[in-house]
């Protein structure tokens, strides 16, 4: 009985961090308009809930998941977490940044990524190798847009926030070629 509540306090414990990380996230783009920079400390509150989760995951059922398993639930509970918070990134930046030109190279950027993340996160539930690759050319997408256009570059810390994105599809590439089982 006892280990059944801890297990309930290390869920509720998660889940509370990554409500916390997402209040944090709404305040730093809605609230207090500081561009985002607030929301990179934040980030420990993020993987510290995923890793509560986990181990109420692997508690919580009669056998122990397999590695695999594990592996997987981490990986999909990082990545909705992360889908959440671009999308309030996207309206942050929708509603309280001047309008940037859709028909102009840095314009067309915006939607691109948008478009490449999305597609990573739909592939990211069945093709894990595919989804590493869109993650890690969104970032790359990124960097060049960022380090070329002026534009994009004072819209916010894009760099520093999509890193988790591009360790994500690197965490996709390992789960595929050396956790998932094949067969």
């Amino acid at each position: 009985m006892r280990s059944k509540r801890i297990n309930l306090l290390k869920l509720l414990a998660g889940i509370l961090l990554m409500v916390l990380n997402i209040c944090i996230w709404i305040n730093g783009l809605f609230i207090n308009r500081e561009r985002g920079m607030d929301i990179i400390p934040a980030v420990p509150l993020f993987i510290i809930g995923a890793l509560l989760i986990l181990g109420w995951y692997k508690a919580s059922g009669t056998t122990p998941p397999i590695r695999p398993q594990r592996h997987k639930f981490i990986l999909n509970t990082l990545l909705v977490n992360y889908f959440v918070m671009y999308l309030i990134y996207v309206a942050g930046e929708m509603f309280f940044s001047p309008s940037i030109d859709l028909l102009t190279l840095p314009g067309i950027f915006l939607p691109l990524l948008m478009g490449l993340f999305i597609t990573g996160f739909i592939l990211s539930w069945n093709h894990e190798a595919y989804a590493g690759i869109f993650f890690i050319l969104w970032y790359l997408l990124v960097l060049f847009g960022q380090l070329r256009y002026g534009e994009l570059l004072h819209r916010g810390p894009y760099i520093f926030i999509g890193i988790v994105i591009f360790i994500q599809g690197i965490l996709y590439l390992y789960y595929h070629f050396r956790v998932k089982p094949k067969g």
